[in-house]
């Protein structure tokens, strides 16, 4: 039977600030709390939304009795944090990736993956990772259409990240110091990880539209000379900044994933090219168009999307209009007692193929394995 439930929002900066409306809008959620480190950003946030429940700490939250904990903070805590929530004996939704390496060790990002499903089979909370991707809807549109069995077969499957470093909306050394409070010099110093290492914005297409996932993957980095960022004595020793993977699917599929941060290009996340035997479909600034063997037409890929409870439809948020529908989809599927669609074993399959796809580049294409936790349990 579908309940109500409390939810609390850890990091209220640049990030999490964004997710707080959609869940004091949500007809689901009872109450909203707020926790920050930042005792004046946390000041100012409660302020803002009219929130008078506040934690200083990730401890003090988690000893409250909130029902769910959004996790809005640095790529390395991610899955850490995400454990002490549900070992707390609540349902917690974190940003992408599930974890980040600061040292490139896509080991690490494995173990952390290992721990994060141990974590969600011996508590039975519910995790649930906030890709964006997924919820965007050309995705859902093209999951729509692979269900009816449109595409036929599908052949490949092309999608993409494309961020440069410097770029002027959003320049991620300037993000880089915000999340370690730190100077330009110092995150310069630091240096870039991997791109493979944060896949999930194009990873989370293909595995989500066709129910398949990476099973082998041959990958070549691309090295920009003389680059600032991308050194082999910074902190990860990644000197790759741009990275193409050519993934075989547990379906037969072939999918090609591009993970660039040195690109004259604005910021594009998510499906460009997916081919059928049957029709395909591409998506670019244009918008979208389907295409089969005998027509070529435009489509408003907007028109696809789910429905939301009122109270969300007026503001969809950011990433594409994505934010209401994976905020919707946390909180229903706690309400409903049931797994939410980026649960821990499809995150994890988001994340390994990236994990397994830097493996590739750094043995100049070789054909690496992609590690599979297998489907979530029903």
């Amino acid at each position: 039977m579908k309940k109500s439930i409390s939810a609390g929002i850890v990091g209220v900066g640049q990030f999490g600030k964004h997710f707080i409306k959609s869940f004091q809008d949500h007809p689901d959620v009872s109450r909203v709390a707020l926790c920050d480190l930042d005792p004046k950003k946390l000041s100012e946030r409660a302020a803002e939304f009219g929130i008078d429940e506040t934690y200083a700490s990730l401890d003090e939250i988690c000893a409250s009795n909130c029902d769910a904990i959004a996790i809005f903070t640095q790529p390395w805590l991610h899955t850490p944090q995400a454990i002490q929530v549900m070992e707390s004996g609540k349902h917690v939704l974190s940003a992408v990736p599930i974890i980040t390496s600061e040292t490139a060790d896509g080991d690490e990002i494995l173990e952390w993956c290992d721990k994060l499903i141990d974590a969600v089979t011996k508590t039975g909370q519910y995790y649930m990772m906030a890709e964006t991707t997924f919820f965007r809807s050309p995705t859902v549109f093209c999951r729509r259409k692979a269900s009816e069995g449109a595409f036929g077969e599908i052949v490949l499957f092309e999608a993409e990240y494309l961020h440069d470093t410097f770029l002027p909306s959003c320049n991620l050394i300037k993000v880089n110091m915000n999340r370690r409070n730190a100077t330009w010099d110092q995150i310069i110093e630091r240096g870039g990880g991997a791109p493979m290492h944060y896949p999930t914005h194009s990873t989370s297409a293909p595995i989500s539209v066709m129910g398949a996932h990476m099973t082998e993957v041959s990958c070549l980095g691309y090295v920009y000379p003389d680059d600032e960022y991308f050194r082999k004595d910074s902190v990860s020793g990644n000197v790759l900044s741009n990275e193409t993977a050519i993934f075989r699917m547990s379906n037969g599929a072939i999918a090609r994933i591009n993970e660039f941060r040195r690109t004259g290009h604005t910021e594009h996340e998510g499906i460009t090219r997916v081919l059928g035997t049957e029709a395909s479909f591409t998506f670019g600034r244009q918008g979208g168009r389907w295409i089969t063997k005998e027509d070529d037409e435009e489509v408003d890929v907007n028109e696809c999307r789910d429905p939301l409870p009122e109270e969300l439809a007026a503001d969809l948020g950011g990433h594409g209009g994505s934010h209401a529908y994976l905020v919707h989809e946390f909180v229903d599927a706690c309400a409903c007692g049931r797994l939410p669609a980026v649960n821990a074993w499809e995150a994890a399959r988001y994340v390994a193929a990236g994990v397994a796809a830097h493996e590739s580049a750094l043995q100049g294409g070789a054909l690496v394995k992609v590690r599979d936790w297998g489907d979530a349990p029903e």
